[in-house]
């Protein structure tokens, strides 16, 4: 061992986490340290701008467990501050590292560009301070290596954004490489044995005194990497498993014990009759969000209520310091010898009811999301924006071993076009087969731009475009009429044209439920060949069941705050 530039010890920490692929957009800042990326193997995405990059970061991570961007120093940064609030509202582990300039221009307060014109370079840094669960600016070659490691355990064992930020004469100084020696730490640290033995025969006899127990699987269960634990406990249990809406897709929905989706108000009834009689919900990873709860009109007791988070357990309210990771383990394998379980019980809901007809005319709402349930085949990637899609996706049967989610809590409009882009690419590396965007035009039309990207990585995924003339939501919400819920009409088949005149690519408008049969039911179509796009056009004033439901009591909810 000796030593390394500080650029290069940063990029072989995120070599170590499996990183293939870094985003951004190239900066004077960090213009040299772009070099360092390209010698040391990875690839270079850049975005056509920064909120996009920090967008396609989330999404990549969301595949390949960590994403990184690169942004410059000021403008570059602020950027992409709303995609990393995203990121660290959703736990989404990203490494922000910002180009600085060089320590001496800082201590010299000198009056740069890209500064607020006053000598100071720390303003953007405090801002990030709030988005992070840890942050670091390199100044000095002696601590430099020890404080990246710092930074990079805490993005593991936090699960959110951190901020690196590397003055440009700092990335070629020397620093020594002994820490490589050590392993980043991507193990969590045990739990307490008593007391986890003491929650765990707590956990038991609720179990067998539960008369009509449940499981709901949450966003949770994704981002703090316990699926493998959830599915066993599904299997072991027998009992009754429904997701919420940032659960979505993270339950085999062909499992016989899969009820459907939970969304407060916005559930089918008898889904909503079911959980809500239940004495015992087993709750995998809580996000208690106003989107994720229908509104917060979740109607379960918090004492019939066994809380499963990354940090710590709830029991009936009652918080214990115990890790989810490995107490759901510690559960399984107790229940695994236990002759009262499993306990099968017959579901008194069907996951999504019966399928609607198709409408002679105009596409609706209802027909749909069960339509493109239809459409989606197993091991596909499905990246679906917020809004009218996110809602209206709850109405989509999934095939098994799907990979799909929303930014159900942080909610950016525009997020899922610029995610697919780093979804995508790791998607691929991954080896990967088909991916697909469900967006809206009033989504799309703010980060349209990474279409450019989805076409030059040659990633071929399949775009569908709901044109409703607007802001659908909101108009449900407040100004079904309103000027600020209308937005310019667009040619959005000509979309691909514009971003990738050279690349092969299809594109289609369909404008009734035969036109859209047709194309779906096209085995050709369905192939990843190319980059597809197909807009849908759609009634303004239509919209998805549970939005409606949920849109009245977001109303509600307005004027009683």
């Amino acid at each position: 061992m000796g030593e390394l530039l500080v650029g290069e010890y940063l990029l072989k920490r995120i070599q170590e986490l499996g990183v293939k692929s870094i985003f951004g957009v190239p900066g004077d800042y960090e213009l040299a340290f772009l070099d360092l990326i390209l010698q040391a193997g990875i690839d270079w995405k850049g975005t056509p701008n920064e909120l996009v990059g920090a967008y396609a970061a989330d999404g990549y991570a969301r595949i390949n467990g960590v994403g990184v961007l690169v942004t410059t120093f000021g403008p570059g940064e602020t950027s992409a501050l709303c995609g990393i609030a995203g990121a660290y509202t959703e736990f989404v582990p990203v490494i922000h590292i910002v180009g600085y300039p060089s320590v001496k221009a800082q201590r010299e307060h000198a009056i740069l560009h890209h500064t607020l014109g006053e000598g100071k370079f720390n303003n953007y840094h405090e801002m990030s301070k709030q988005i992070s669960c840890a942050t670091t600016v390199l100044e000095d070659t002696a601590t430099a290596a020890s404080e990246i490691d710092r930074v990079l355990n805490a993005l593991l064992l936090h699960g959110q954004p951190v901020y690196i930020g590397i003055p440009t004469d700092i990335t070629f100084e020397k620093t020594r490489d002994t820490g490589l020696l050590v392993p980043l730490s991507k193990m969590l640290d045990p739990n307490n044995q008593g007391l986890e033995s003491k929650i765990l025969g707590d956990i038991g006899s609720r179990l067998e005194n539960a008369k009509s127990p449940v499981i709901v699987v949450d966003g949770g269960a994704t981002r703090h990497g316990v699926l493998s634990e959830v599915s066993d406990l599904i299997t072991v249990t027998g009992f009754p498993v429904f997701t919420t809406p940032m659960g979505k897709g993270t339950v085999d929905e062909k499992c016989a014990q899969y009820g459907g989706t939970y969304v407060g108000v916005g559930s089918r009834d008898d889904v909503k009759d079911v959980v809500e009689s239940s004495d015992l919900v087993l709750w995998i990873g809580m996000y208690p969000s106003d989107m994720n709860t229908g509104e917060f009109t979740v109607r379960v007791s918090k004492g019939d209520i066994v809380n499963f988070e990354r940090f710590y357990t709830m029991i009936g309210g009652q918080k214990y310091p115990l890790k989810m990771k490995h107490l759901l383990r510690k559960l399984v394998d107790s229940l695994k010898s236990e002759s009262v379980l499993p306990r099968q019980t017959k579901l008194a809901c069907v996951p999504y009811g019966q399928e609607p007809e198709k409408p002679d005319g105009v596409i609706t709402q209802s027909w749909l999301w069960p339509r493109l349930g239809k459409f989606l085949l197993e091991d596909d990637l499905v990246v679906v924006e917020t809004g009218t899609a996110q809602s209206g996706f709850n109405a989509s049967p999934l095939p098994s071993h799907i990979t799909t989610w929303t930014q159900e809590i942080f909610g950016s409009i525009g997020y899922a076009t610029g995610a697919m882009v780093g979804a995508t690419v790791a998607f691929k590396e991954k080896g990967g087969r088909r991916s697909i965007l469900i967006t809206g035009d009033g989504s799309l039309q703010l980060t349209a731009q990474a279409i450019a990207d989805l076409l030059r990585h040659g990633t071929n995924p399949i775009i569908f475009v709901l044109n409703n003339d607007g802001y659908t939501v909101e108009r449900l919400i407040h100004g079904v009429e309103a000027p600020y819920n209308s937005i310019p009409p667009w040619k959005y088949t000509g979309l691909l044209d514009v971003f990738g005149p050279q690349t092969k690519s299809e594109s289609y408008l369909v404008r009734s439920a035969n036109e859209l049969d047709s194309l779906l039911d096209n085995p050709s179509f369905g192939e990843p060949t190319c980059t597809k796009l197909v807009e849908i056009v759609l009634d303004k004033l239509d919209a998805p069941e549970a939005t409606r439901k949920i849109g009245k009591a977001i109303e509600q909810f307005n004027k009683s705050a």
